[in-house]
């Protein structure tokens, strides 16, 4: 008899483990494609982050502000290996001019050489908006919440798919962490591993993103944008 209850008990918490793991809020994964569609839309914001992959990283600081005439302050710093090179790359949007400094090459254009106007402002895409709330809530697996930190297990399959649709992604692991102040994104980090296979070559895929957000109200600009090389001219 003891024996048939401990294989009862067993099966219960084997179950109830089971169910706990993949536990899932509707309303909580619903809160946070909300708050991505809202911080998409912000018109400034200084964006600080990295995007590691197996054999490099990025190191990114963005600086957004379009509440009157578009103003962009970007660098991007790289690490492949034991080679550094912390300006990497820096691009700035001015008084509807462009500038660029590619490892200390400095040039100068204007914001319609990239099919922009002078008072232009910036459109992020949000590829999630034609998608119902229960194919949203579908990208993920599980999901848990606690105070403003929103930790997710993201469906690998569905992931795979939106990096590549032709199916040479597979994914074995993908989790996605949010912190969510005021209806916005304020921290996310995005990780995931798996493997690309194209013809008989495959390589692994180990990559993680994050971003911490918040508000802008002037951005610093260099103070040399001036002497930076001309190029108007160039068609």
């Amino acid at each position: 008899m003891k024996k048939i209850l401990t294989i009862i008990l067993t099966c219960f918490l084997t179950l109830s483990l089971a169910g706990c793991s993949s536990k899932k809020n509707d309303d909580d994964i619903l809160a946070f494609f909300n708050a991505l569609d809202n911080t998409l839309n912000l018109k400034s914001a200084q964006i600080n982050g990295s995007l590691t992959m197996k054999d490099s990283k990025l190191n990114i600081d963005a600086q957004i502000l379009q509440k009157d005439d578009l103003q962009v302050s970007s660098s991007i710093g790289l690490v492949a290996g034991k080679n550094v090179q912390n300006d990497f790359l820096n691009f700035y949007i001015k008084d509807g001019k462009t500038y660029l400094n590619s490892m200390g090459t400095k040039t100068q254009s204007t914001v319609d050489k990239i099919g922009l106007k002078q008072n232009s402002k910036l459109n992020t895409y949000n590829p999630f908006l034609d998608l119902t709330d229960d194919e949203l809530c579908e990208l993920f697996d599980s999901s848990k919440k606690e105070n403003d930190t929103y930790t997710f297990k993201v469906n690998t399959s569905k992931l795979a798919t939106l990096l590549d649709n032709m199916g040479s992604v597979k994914l074995d692991n993908a989790t996605l962490e949010a912190t969510i102040k005021n209806k916005k994104i304020s921290h996310l980090a995005l990780s995931f591993t798996g493997t690309q296979t194209v013809d008989d070559a495959s390589a692994d895929i180990d990559v993680s993103i994050e971003l911490s957000i918040k508000k802008l109200n002037k951005i610093n600009f260099p103070n040399d944008l001036d002497a930076y090389k001309n190029e108007t001219a160039e068609d």
